[in-house]
C-alpha cells in the first residue's frame, strides 16, 4: 500500500480510532441509498469492520468511486467484517408513510438486523431512536468514517442489483443506467410512457404526484 493511501486511511478511521481508545471494539456504520429517486427501493445497510482488518485499500464513499471499484470493494469489505445486514422499503411503503419515516425505518432495521450487537453505531447524519445500540450521527459520515463508507458501498451495490432486475421488467425507463434517479432520460420516458409500480408517485416529476397530493 502506497505511503498517501495509507495517510488517507488513516484519517478515514479517526472516529473508529477514537471510539476503539475508549473501549469501544464492536463499531458498526450505517448509511442508505435511493432517498433521492424517483423509483425503487430506499435500501441501508449496516456493517462491523474487523478491528483487525479495518484498513481497506481504496474504500471510500460510494458516490466517489466506479461501478467496478463497488463491486471489487463490496467482496473486500464481506471478508473483512464481522457481519453485515441491508434492509429495504419498498416505493408504495414510502408513498404510505413518507421518505422521512422510511429512512429511518431502514437504518433502524439495518442496524437490528445485524446478527452482532454493535456496541456503538456511526450514522450518515441521521439520528435513529430505539436501535439495539446508541447511535452517533455523522453530517457527511460517508466521507469522515470507514465504516460508514463501508456500508454505503454495501447498501449501493445491493440496490443497483435490485434495479438492474426491473430494468429486464420495465425496460423502457433505462433503469440499468440511471437507477431510478430523475435523469432527464427518466423523465423523458416516464413522459412518454407513464409511471410503472416501482415509481414513487408522492414525488414531484411522477405523473400520478398531482392525483396523489390531492388524495391524502
Amino acid at each position: 500500500m502506497k505511503i498517501k493511501e495509507s495517510n488517507r486511511l488513516i484519517n478515514f478511521c479517526a472516529y473508529e480510532d477514537s471510539l476503539y481508545l475508549t473501549g469501544y471494539d464492536l463499531i458498526a456504520g450505517v448509511d442508505e441509498v435511493g432517498r433521492g429517486a424517483l423509483a425503487g427501493p430506499i435500501v441501508a445497510a449496516a456493517v462491523i469492520l474487523k478491528r483487525d482488518s479495518i484498513f481497506i485499500e481504496g474504500i471510500n464513499d460510494s458516490k466517489k468511486i466506479s461501478s467496478k471499484k463497488r463491486n471489487e470493494l463490496f467482496k473486500k469489505i464481506i471478508d473483512n467484517c464481522i457481519c453485515y445486514s441491508t434492509a429495504k422499503m419498498s416505493s408504495g411503503k414510502i408513498d404510505k408513510i413518507s421518505l422521512g419515516k422510511a429512512n429511518i425505518a431502514v437504518f433502524k432495521n439495518a442496524i437490528n438486523n445485524l446478527k452482532t450487537v454493535p456496541q456503538i453505531v456511526l450514522s450518515d447524519a441521521l439520528s435513529v431512536q430505539k436501535a439495539v445500540a446508541p447511535v452517533l450521527s455523522i453530517i457527511k459520515g460517508d466521507e469522515l468514517s470507514i465504516s460508514i463508507a463501508a456500508a454505503s458501498i454495501i447498501a449501493k451495490v445491493t440496490r443497483d442489483s435490485i434495479m438492474e432486475k426491473f430494468d429486464l421488467i420495465y425496460p423502457q425507463y433505462g433503469f440499468n443506467s440511471n437507477k431510478g434517479y430523475g435523469t432527464k432520460k427518466h423523465f423523458e420516458s416516464i413522459e412518454k410512457f407513464g409511471s410503472c409500480c416501482i415509481h414513487r408517485l408522492s414525488f414531484n416529476g411522477v405523473p400520478d404526484y398531482k392525483a396523489y397530493r390531492n388524495n391524502i
